[in-house]
């Protein structure tokens, strides 16, 4: 129950923020979003199922929201916090902004982290190394690597890849990068290392940030090996949209068989070095192991690939077979269930070699630097062993076959088999819902045509009360953006529609603004520049010839000269890009985002409906289509003063019934007749 005491802590802290950022102004809707969450995690609204989806516009300030409802009733409650990103640019605005202001309201009451996984961490004896060895860096890379390692050994950096000032090339993490095996905490001297330090740390935050991916590494594993167990956590799903997504991808797998067929000959060259460096009687049995299955696996992978071959008439034009309703090619499962048991083979014989090579470093038969270097190759090998075992099992199983998509896909000179769960709520049921002390799920896009049914649906919720359901409205004056839908625009479908979009923006360029141009695939991306080709546009950026990044840099340094400046991208823009004030005055959404129809999940997912009789495009499409709708039109107002024009250029929005359903689910922009 929420206790008196908890409700002024609560306003307590609020107040003191107002009072130390007097540029901080309370709003309705963040007051009544820190009241519903606080009620949520005291158990006021459901003892039972102490959750909440909260769907709050920009501008309402959820960050705070969450942080200032949360935190006390954590320290009351004992439990921790723990907040999960789909972003790292919101990772790093909580730790550097959100959090210190929080932190300061509280009068320094909370202790916070932030979690990353393994891969974000150099090894600090690794890094030490690859000062010294050869392995084939640049001159300018070698460099960078030394002054690396001398920040680390100063203290002026803490070995995370995202905190250094500047890229780190793949070229040189590759070399550093920590490892389950060769950097252990069991080691003494990796004890320091700059992953053990900041894993340390988090036994002691009560809040700590994470990503989902994370987040959902740790529920696997059957949460407590990374983060707190989830019956002692508060999860704060941020961007929680992404979440159902994210949670698929994490289950998903593929076997990439070129690829594999070359590991298993290194992994055999590996052993023979192996044997020349180990006690022969001490790997006999994991060396004759080893061998075995890298041949039955040699034969698996082969016959995997002849099957392909075979076939070549069954893949589409995106290049993927997909079998349909789960019913795979007899000929794949049996080879599936024939050689699943030898990848597991492999893997227990790596990881017996693993543990001898540590014998011989407690034994001082072995170096340290030079068991971490093995052990570091085992380790990448292992992983991969693994993700092959994954693979072929989900293959061999009968289980839940319908509930999963299967196929192949060629990829240039590349063969993959991969899968993919569909349906990934009763997953989510039992990794988090029923075992978490308390979720709360906020966003500014969970609905989806104006109710949660499809996010609920998603995420497997479906008979959450509706008292758990809340959507508040941003504190922003839509007013200010005008909203057209021009009633003179080929169809999408026609020769003439590309024409049609390059028109649109010369014209939006007339008004001298920042435009972004949202296209629902780089095809249309690539038919629209052609139409502007020899228009002689000032500064038009295309995504696809250049960078993102360089992308946003250039168009930032056009509108900061007061010069037109016209961004030509893809739906992927209508996410995490921020353009305030007068880097965004036209958007322009060329097509409606309907995903692609052909994509393997998605085409399993509209089957498996379809076989219960339920309608995919009015269930999946649709709503789909209308948040990515949402998000994509959210881009134009970023803060209260921000304004300007959206135009809607696809028909259908005017010549189909779902048309007025998809506009009635926008913000209240100002209509104009175009």
């Amino acid at each position: 129950m929420l206790t008196e005491k908890n409700k002024q802590r609560i306003r307590h802290w609020y107040n003191t923020l107002q009072e130390q950022n007097p540029t901080f102004v309370k709003r309705a809707a963040q007051s009544s979003l820190i009241a519903q969450i606080a009620k949520t995690i005291a158990g006021d609204i459901n003892r039972k199922q102490r959750v909440l989806l909260a769907e709050a516009g920009t501008g309402t300030g959820k960050s705070l929201a969450y942080l200032l409802a949360s935190i006390p009733l954590a320290k009351a409650l004992n439990k921790k916090v723990v907040v999960s990103t789909a972003t790292v640019a919101l990772q790093q605005q909580l730790i550097e902004s959100d959090l210190p202001t929080v932190h300061r309201a509280a009068h320094g009451e909370f202790e916070f982290a932030s979690a990353k996984g393994r891969q974000r961490y150099c090894c600090a004896h690794k890094l030490v190394a690859a000062t010294s060895t050869d392995l084939g860096l640049s001159p300018k890379q070698l460099d960078l690597t030394k002054r690396m390692a001398i920040a680390l050994q100063q203290g002026k950096w803490d070995g995370d890849r995202d905190s250094w000032p500047g890229q780190v090339p793949w070229q040189i993490w590759q070399h550093v990068v920590v490892d389950t095996l060769s950097c252990s905490v069991q080691s003494a001297r990796h004890r320091s290392c700059p992953f053990h330090k900041a894993r340390k740390g988090l036994k002691k935050a009560d809040v700590i940030v994470a990503n989902h991916s994370l987040l959902l590494a740790d529920l696997h594993a059957g949460s407590g090996h990374i983060l707190p167990a989830a019956e002692d956590c508060i999860y704060i799903l941020d961007e929680a949209h992404q979440f159902p997504e994210i949670a698929r991808e994490a289950s998903a797998k593929q076997l990439m068989l070129n690829h594999a067929l070359k590991e298993l000959e290194n992994l055999k060259l590996f052993d023979k070095e192996l044997a020349n460096i180990l006690n022969p009687n001490a790997v006999a049995g994991s060396s004759l192991k080893l061998k075995e299955a890298c041949a039955e696996l040699n034969r698996c992978f082969n016959k995997l690939k002849d099957v392909a071959n075979a076939n070549k008439e069954s893949f589409d034009n995106s290049q993927h077979w997909r079998f349909a309703l789960g019913k795979t090619p007899t000929a794949i499962i049996n080879l599936a269930s024939n050689y699943h048991k030898e990848a597991n083979k492999l893997s227990n014989s790596l990881q017996h070699y693993a543990g001898v090579i540590q014998e011989n470093v407690a034994n001082n038969q072995m170096k340290s630097a030079q068991a971490e270097a093995l052990l570091s190759r085992l380790s990448a090998m292992q992983s991969l062993a693994e993700s092959w075992l994954e693979v072929l099992f989900n293959y061999a199983s009968e289980n839940n076959q319908k509930n999963y998509a299967f196929w192949f896909t060629r990829k240039e000179k590349e063969i993959q088999l991969c899968s993919s769960p569909i349906e990934i709520g009763g997953l989510l049921q039992q990794l988090l819902w029923q075992d978490a002390f308390s979720v709360i799920a906020v966003s500014a896009t969970l609905s989806a045509l104006g109710n949660f049914s499809y996010y609920l649906n998603q995420v497997g919720l479906s008979k959450l009360p509706k008292e758990q359901l809340v959507r508040l409205p941003s504190p922003f004056n839509y007013q200010q953006v005008t909203l057209s839908v021009p009633n003179n625009i080929a169809e999408p479908d026609h020769p003439e529609f590309a024409n049609n979009v390059a028109q649109q923006i010369m014209a939006a360029q007339q008004n001298q603004g920042g435009v972004l141009v949202l296209c629902n695939s780089y095809r249309l991306v690539d038919k629209v520049a052609e139409q502007l080709e020899g228009k002689k546009l000032d500064n038009l950026w295309i995504q696809g010839q250049l960078t993102n990044q360089q992308i946003l840099a250039k168009h930032r340094q056009s509108r900061q000269q007061n010069q037109t400046s016209t961004i030509l991208a893809t739906i992927g823009f209508s996410e995490g890009i921020d353009l305030p004030g007068d880097l965004l005055t036209d958007l322009i959404v060329a097509r409606l985002p309907f995903a692609v129809p052909t994509e393997p999940v998605m085409a399993s997912h509209s089957e498996l409906l379809e076989s219960r009789n339920q309608n995919p495009f009015m269930l999946l499409t649709l709503p789909s289509a209308s948040r990515k709708l949402v998000q994509s039109c959210g881009r134009l107002m970023r803060k209260e003063s921000d304004s300007g024009r959206i135009v809607l250029l696809d028909s259908r929005l005017t010549s189909r019934r779902y048309g007025k359903q998809l506009l009635a689910a926008l913000p209240p922009f100002k209509r104009s007749d175009h």
